[in-house]
């Protein structure tokens, strides 16, 4: 049985091929990771303040990233969307995946030398075929004549919207596609919310560039930390 301080992430599980559990206590974090190797579970996370760090530690757990969740006001009303930018169709799902697949880089999963790479390759691709083919609310595109560089899904949430992911294509990085994925969303979100949110790793300093030249400021940070068998 699964303790009562660890929720099994089924998604997260599937794609790594053993079970995945995150920690809601971590003042249960040894007891957390005994269990976690009697049942075979291949990552604990947990994901909370800094100050737990000593805490988790000390039970085996490694420091991962800092993630930054950064955020907006949107435009009162929609407007139209800039050129070189589309909206997706669940049609477009399968390409948005390929991109995925090798564009992110500073994620949790990829920067884990314990999570094999194709694993995290594969966990990006799969959330990201799933968010283009109908989770996301929208998703604009980025395209270069017919072809797409680029994507951003959007969820709306109670607190607001959020850029649940995007990335460019590797080639065409560097190229002000990123801006223009966010001047998209922001152009569609127009009137939908409030606030637009985003989160990124502290390490991303080229993406908090990025947003902050875009009016966004930070609004919190927190530590993600893993713990993996025989470590």
């Amino acid at each position: 049985m699964i303790p009562a301080y660890c929720e099994e992430r089924l998604f997260d599980g599937a794609i790594l091929g053993k079970p995945v559990w995150a920690l809601s206590d971590p003042t249960k974090a040894a007891a957390a990771v005994a269990a976690a190797e009697d049942h075979g579970v291949g990552l604990l996370f947990r994901r909370g303040d800094a100050d737990e760090d000593a805490l988790l530690l000390a039970a085996g757990f490694r420091r991962i990233e800092t993630l930054v969740t950064l955020g907006r006001d949107l435009p009162k009303s929609q407007s139209a969307l800039p050129e070189g930018t589309r909206l997706a169709t669940p049609a477009d799902a399968e390409t948005a995946g390929d991109i995925a697949a090798v564009a992110f880089r500073s994620d949790r999963w990829h920067r884990d030398p314990e999570i094999p790479n194709d694993r995290a390759d594969a966990f990006k691709r799969t959330w990201t075929v799933n968010d283009v083919g109908g989770r996301a609310d929208f998703t604009v595109l980025a395209v270069e004549g017919e072809e797409i560089v680029g994507f951003n899904a959007v969820l709306s949430r109670t607190d607001g919207l959020l850029i649940d992911l995007i990335a460019v294509a590797p080639g065409y990085q560097g190229r002000g596609i990123g801006r223009r994925l966010v001047d998209g969303a922001l152009a569609v979100g127009g009137g939908q919310a409030d606030r637009m949110l985003v989160g990124t790793q502290a390490e991303n300093t080229a993406s908090l560039a990025l947003y902050a030249a875009m009016g966004f400021e930070t609004l919190s940070q927190a530590v993600t930390w893993h713990w993996t068998p025989g470590r």
